[in-house]
């Protein structure tokens, strides 16, 4: 998905001269740059890949900016830099570096589950329910996200608090009761994927209002 760089060739010949050689230019690239670009999509996200399975968090940074740099309308470029900088601790430049993917990307669960990790990491709790929740909201069988948005949920309101949203959900539509005590409470415990699974193929099957209802009980009181 790299952006594909245009070569034009200036060639001129001189009267009473022999042939100039052609001049190259990569549109204000230099010479740094323009060897950047010469790298194949494929390069780009294996070593990538390589740097995050070593935790090699500021060369996945440094990596990430220079493929920004070549590529800015690439989500992957900023994926990585949000990803290395988490890590990192620098949850304000994470957040930064998600949004952006998120602008580029709008549909990118995987990032938005990751602003909601950001977000969470750095105490801003209904911001991080509020990523998560657009994650499931794009894809409903998003077990992580949904999985992510019932333990934040849990770290944030703690036992008292699923309880109560236990409660209120069992007197709207029992079903839904049992889809969230399974996302918030058995999988976070278990980590059976078979226990999310069924709880995510009942989610999967809630129209937008039913949603919308769950997640006003979930979100009320801030």
């Amino acid at each position: 998905m790299l952006i594909c760089l245009r070569v034009l060739a200036l060639m001129s010949c001189l009267t009473g001269s022999g042939p100039v050689a052609a001049a190259a230019q990569t549109f204000g690239l230099d010479g740094g740059r323009a060897a950047l670009a010469s790298r194949s999509q494929a390069e780009w996200v294996m070593h990538a890949q390589t740097l995050e399975k070593h935790g090699d968090w500021p060369g996945l940074l440094a990596w990430g900016q220079d493929w920004a740099r070549v590529d800015t309308r690439n989500p992957l470029a900023w994926f990585v830099q949000g990803r290395a900088l988490n890590e990192m601790g620098r949850q304000a430049e994470a957040i930064a570096a998600y949004q952006q993917n998120v602008r580029v990307a709008p549909g990118d669960v995987m990032a938005r589950n990751n602003l909601g990790n950001a977000y969470r990491d750095s105490g801003r709790i209904r911001e991080a329910m509020l990523a998560y929740r657009a994650a499931v909201e794009i894809a409903p069988d998003y077990i992580q996200g949904w999985h992510n948005l019932g333990l934040t949920f849990y770290l944030a309101k703690g036992e008292a608090g699923v309880t109560q949203a236990l409660q209120k959900l069992q007197a709207m539509d029992p079903a839904l009761a049992e889809v969230w005590r399974r996302l918030a409470i058995d999988y976070s415990i278990t980590r059976d994927e078979r226990v999310a699974r069924e709880a995510v193929r009942v989610l999967r099957g809630l129209s937008e209002a039913e949603r919308a209802r769950m997640f006003g009980i979930l979100f009320a009181g801030g």
